[in-house]
């Protein structure tokens, strides 16, 4: 009878003891995988990442919101323990106010103080930013859609290129009403506008039309003469690239001439508000569609969008709908499973970094963009996916969807 009592508290202590030393399941698929050594932006307990962003001047009305997605996600990683279940994430913020200089005085102000760089916006800001990245053996997240990033093995893309989103839109328009229509197109005099133009020019080539007027124009100033000499050209539909305080006042010169063209505007074009202007709102609702990519905000049945919405009523419960904190929170989403493949590696340096983004061969988001196939840089290919979107007082973001996660054939053809 001794004997069995002893078996029996043996079995009771070595059971007591199990508990007290089990792990959480994160932490036991982590076992084995040694910690990180302390590096610029580690020091053993929390990562640090960089963002460059305009919260500040005509931009911040993408940067600010775009940035709070970020934040949201790594407050999500963070309340959850971390990266790798450990490691908790901080965002070290620099206002660029959409200017390239103030974006490379903040990059070397950060620089040493990061381990990658969560988000840099502007196509003009990451072409000025990539050569130090390059030096620095850094790697960042771009908030913009440039086809030149796909394979930069410093940059870490999502989303479909913003020529992708012009060839989709512009298939969607000839299929539906715009066969032998006049086209032409308004574009940002920068990288941007240009990216938008070379996939207009590209749609043109496969679907037989001819872009008839373009006009370029700078940011923030007087767009009264562009806009005359499309409304004197007597366009049908006007492809449009510039950011929302532009899009605002080109549809209102648009209205002052009684021009009502189709217009098909890139996604930065948009502003959730604007559809329920008492001044331009009747136009947007009759005559724009927007070129961009996800689900409907509010559409739980997408599993990316479902943990998106979890996770704002958590952590960021005043949150309005808005299109540019959707692709911040996917761009963290990225920029998490490098972070982890490093963490698993056991190292997070810079070297660490840029070795993890090679060895990953999809970045996933459950829907919210479209998966973006990975691996060396050589080998990525981005989604072909635009959703294609009326505008509606009414809706979140003032979006009505049209066409979800539209693919033509031109655009499967793109290469990049």
């Amino acid at each position: 009878m001794r004997k069995n009592l002893g078996r029996i508290l043996w079995i009771l202590a070595a059971a007591s003891l199990a508990i007290g030393t089990s792990v959480s399941p994160v932490a036991a698929a982590g076992h084995g995988a040694k910690a990180p050594p302390t590096v610029p932006g580690f020091d053993g307990h929390t990562i640090k990442l960089g963002v460059i962003t305009p919260l500040s001047g005509i931009a911040a009305v993408i940067g600010k919101p775009l940035t709070n997605g970020n934040q949201v996600f790594f407050d999500s990683v963070n309340a959850k323990g971390g990266v790798g279940g450990k490691y908790r994430v901080q965002l070290v913020q620099q206002d660029s106010q959409y200017m390239v200089a103030n974006a490379l005085q903040g990059y070397d102000q950060i620089k040493d103080n990061v381990v990658a760089f969560d988000q840099v916006l502007g196509t003009q800001i990451v072409q000025a930013v990539l050569q130090r990245l390059k030096a620095d053996g850094l790697v960042a997240a771009p908030a913009t859609l440039d086809s030149l990033w796909v394979k930069v093995p410093q940059l870490i893309p999502v989303g479909a290129p913003y020529q992708v989103e012009a060839v989709n839109g512009f298939d969607y328009y000839i299929k539906h009403g715009g066969q032998g229509k006049k086209i032409c197109a308004i574009a940002q005099d920068d990288q941007y506008g240009a990216a938008g133009l070379q996939g207009l020019s590209f749609a043109g080539s496969k679907l037989k039309f001819k872009v008839a007027v373009t006009v370029r124009f700078a940011t923030g100033s007087d767009v009264s003469a562009q806009v005359g000499q499309l409304a004197d050209a007597k366009c049908d539909a006007v492809f449009l690239a510039s950011v929302p305080n532009d899009t605002l006042s080109i549809v209102t010169k648009m209205i002052g001439r009684n021009f009502t063209p189709q217009v098909l505007g890139l996604g930065p074009t948009w502003l959730s508000g604007f559809e329920s202007s008492p001044d331009q709102g009747d136009f947007y609702a009759k005559h724009f569609w927007l070129l961009a990519e996800g689900p409907a905000w509010g559409d739980t049945t997408v599993p990316g969008m479902a943990r998106m919405l979890s996770d704002v009523q958590q952590f960021s419960p005043t949150q309005k709908p808005d299109q540019y904190f959707a692709f911040g929170y996917a761009e963290s989403w990225a920029v998490d499973q490098v972070l982890e493949q490093a963490v698993k590696n056991g190292d997070l340096s810079h070297a660490g970094i840029q070795k993890a983004v090679l060895q990953i061969p999809k970045l996933t988001f459950q829907n919210l963009v479209g998966d973006y196939t990975y691996g060396p840089a050589s080998k990525r290919n981005p989604t072909r996916d635009t959703t294609i979107s009326r505008i509606v007082n009414g809706k979140p973001i003032g979006l009505d969807i049209l066409a979800p996660s539209f693919v033509s054939a031109e655009a499967a053809q793109l290469k990049f």
